[in-house]
């Protein structure tokens, strides 16, 4: 199937209250469904002018949407219930990770947590990299960098006790 064209249109700031709580940007289901029919889930969201690498989400009640942390809220000049503008298109390079510097020096020092690193699905890798950046201070990033670098080394990640 070919992908979709970008589709263009405006939304409001929700909070969902459901599982963990999240800001977003709900997304026409006409739109949504040709994304999933065309099995396009990583997009490129341009809102109110600034671009993010974002996923299609679904909700479990049905409806899709994007998700907003705080720092894409502020950057787009958007809180709970103001309107956005929003393109979204496939983004062109889906499995390319916005890797921290820190975390990339330590998985240079660290042969075995680069080893087992690398065998991670790229959705893992991710979500892996999320604790990272989401830290504010460059001194925290680095020092998540060495225990997110220490749990994949000695498998004490969250998930690793289930599978042994």
């Amino acid at each position: 199937m070919p992908k979709p064209a970008p589709s263009r249109f405006t939304s409001t700031v929700v909070r969902l209250e459901t599982g963990m709580r999240y800001h977003a940007l709900p997304v026409p289901d006409d739109i949504a469904e040709k994304l999933k029919a065309s099995g396009i889930r990583r997009l490129l969201a341009t809102i109110n002018g600034h671009v993010f690498k974002r996923a299609l989400q679904n909700h479990a009640d049905g409806g899709s949407f994007i998700i907003l942390g705080r720092e894409q809220l502020k950057t787009c000049g958007l809180k709970l219930r103001s309107t956005a503008t929003v393109s979204l298109s496939v983004d062109p390079t889906p499995d390319l990770l916005d890797m921290p510097e820190c975390f990339a020096l330590v998985l240079d020092q660290d042969d075995e947590a680069r080893a087992r690193w690398d065998t991670f699905p790229i959705g893992r890798q991710r979500s892996l990299l999320h604790f990272i950046t989401s830290a504010k201070q460059e001194t925290t990033q680095i020092k998540r960098a060495w225990q997110l670098a220490e749990k994949i080394r000695t498998h004490s990640l969250y998930g690793d006790k289930n599978a042994s």
